[in-house]
């Protein structure tokens, strides 16, 4: 490496870590910073059951255990940071950094928390800068944990500094990993566990428990309407089957999802399938814009869920790596799907 390259790659190093250790400072404004002779906040071990990822798949099961609250957590993606701010854990965060989608939107319950985040601009996250951050704690997707990127969970392990990654973030495309909610509640009752706040995590998951029973007894005896849950992603028109997450929750609520095991369909497939209600997957922009596509798609125009006006547009943030959000997307889905029901 030359002389300027190093001197570049230190500056950025320099402007990360100072940028994170200000925002943990300052607080960000979201709770009063703990007292500095209280020290961690200390329980008896527990063991977390997590994943162990490589090149971004999952290849083994890995098992910490915990015998304090971490202080110092690298919380990436709007979904991880909203749920921290859920369980009360977000002022144990020095860098919080999003994904950068200007249409994500908190629940309104925590709003006000969340909107209070500084979340840090341009953040390059490599081992380099991670490294000099100094966290205890990892809590991102497992698409970061690439040789490119953050390399392995076993590479930060090794040198003592935990990672936790939701199940269900998994690489989509090769539809290897089943999807589900049971997946989403473990992701949540981890954290829970890792900040010593295992009464609200089970209370978060005990509720959207109830809003599932609580359709399937209003839904009970009636036909089961067919769902499919689709999203354009360029020239590829691709499907979310009962394999996942999103195909899980409308199944749990009383629809029937095709499986679709390559994933990627044509207009012809939706024809053939003639579905009684549509959901338009978006990312990163405005999804009832996405959904406007395919209701005024002049060869759909035949279809059902067309004809009858059930063509509804959902953000990509409920429909995978959920998290504290698979409350609302399970309410979001009812309401598509037996808009009669109190929910």
């Amino acid at each position: 490496m030359n002389r300027k390259l190093l001197v570049i790659t230190l500056a950025i190093i320099l402007l990360v870590v100072g940028a994170c250790w200000l925002t943990k400072g300052r607080g960000r404004g979201t709770a009063p910073s703990p007292d500095p002779h209280s020290g961690p906040e200390m329980y008896p071990p527990r063991v977390v059951r997590n994943l162990i990822v490589k090149n971004y798949q999952v290849t083994g099961e890995n098992e910490t255990v915990y015998d304090r609250v971490p202080q110092r957590v690298l919380a990436v993606g709007e979904n991880i940071n909203e749920t921290l701010v859920a369980l009360g854990a977000e002022d144990k965060v020095i860098c919080p950094v999003r994904y950068g989608n200007p249409y994500y939107v908190p629940e309104p319950e925590y709003a006000e928390r969340y909107n209070r985040i500084r979340f840090q601009k341009d953040t390059i996250l490599n081992p380099e800068t991670v490294l000099a951050l100094s966290p205890d704690l990892i809590v991102s997707g497992q698409s970061l944990f690439t040789e490119k990127r953050l390399k392995s969970t076993e590479f930060w392990n090794n040198r003592g500094i935990h990672t936790f990654l939701p199940r269900n973030a998994n690489r989509p495309a090769l539809r290897t990993q089943r999807e589900t909610l049971e997946k989403e509640y473990d992701s949540i009752l981890g954290l829970g566990i890792i900040f010593n706040k295992e009464a609200k995590a089970r209370k978060l998951v005990e509720d959207m428990e109830r809003t599932i029973d609580s359709v399937r007894i209003q839904s009970q005896g009636r036909l089961k309407p067919k769902v499919l849950i689709i999203e354009q992603l360029g020239k590829n028109l691709i499907t979310y089957d009962d394999t996942k997450l999103a195909g899980d929750i409308c199944t749990r609520l009383g629809a029937v999802v095709p499986n679709s095991p390559s994933g990627t369909i044509g207009i012809e497939y939706l024809l053939q399938e003639d579905p009684d209600i549509i959901f338009v997957v978006k990312s990163g922009g405005d999804p009832e814009e996405a959904a406007d596509y395919f209701r005024n798609m002049r060869s759909l125009q035949t279809l059902k869920a067309v004809r009858n006006k059930r063509v509804a547009g959902i953000a990509l943030n409920y429909t995978y790596n959920s998290a504290i959000k698979t409350g609302a997307a399970i309410k979001k889905f009812a309401k598509g799907i037996y808009p009669d029901l109190k929910v």
